[in-house]
């Protein structure tokens, strides 16, 4: 963000595997489309009387209890003997790596300093206060919270034009 005009390029463009790319986007399309997207959901984002940034689904609270209570079965075998310390270590780091994995799903993402003056219907406003002050760190940053990525696919047609259709936004939870 701020106003490149460039060209963005895919960042698989240098690999010389089956996943090289090659494909481009005009700057100045490409980063409206996306600021005009952003600001459609700013318009109806509501983050008033929100803590947290993520809940745990049941599912994921369940697989993280079970695998508390297979770290207390392992140092209990340790304790008697049953796994010798390397075995131990090993399967302990396994399942505290699972763990980590779901409860990373907890971060909580700094809504209220990036999103003040941005949330509800005066948010197209608030971007363009933004932009008269060239606050594009601050511009980047709320689109990396809201957005995890932008894929643009491969062309459906050849010319000189920017095609939309192409252009997918992944968001973030929110």
């Amino acid at each position: 963000m701020g106003g490149s005009g460039g060209k963005y390029m895919c960042n698989r463009a240098a690999r010389s595997d089956s996943l090289r790319c090659y494909r481009t986007a005009s700057g100045a399309p490409l980063e409206q489309f996306v600021t005009d997207a952003a600001i459609k959901l700013l318009e109806r984002l509501d983050v008033t009387g929100q803590e947290d940034a993520a809940v745990l689904s049941p599912g994921d609270r369940a697989a993280i209890d079970a695998d508390r209570a297979e770290l207390t079965e392992l140092k209990d075998m340790w304790d008697s003997r049953e796994l010798k310390t390397h075995e131990y270590r090993t399967m302990k780091k396994t399942v505290e790596e699972r763990i980590a994995k779901i409860e990373r799903k907890l971060v909580v993402r700094p809504t209220a300093e990036v999103l003040r003056g941005l949330v509800g219907p005066n948010a197209a406003e608030g971007w363009g206060e933004l932009v008269k002050a060239k606050e594009y760190d601050r511009m980047n940053a709320v689109l990396r919270f809201l957005f995890n990525a932008v894929i643009i696919a491969e062309p459906s047609t050849k010319g000189r034009y920017f095609d939309f259709g192409r252009v997918e936004m992944d968001p973030n939870p929110l």
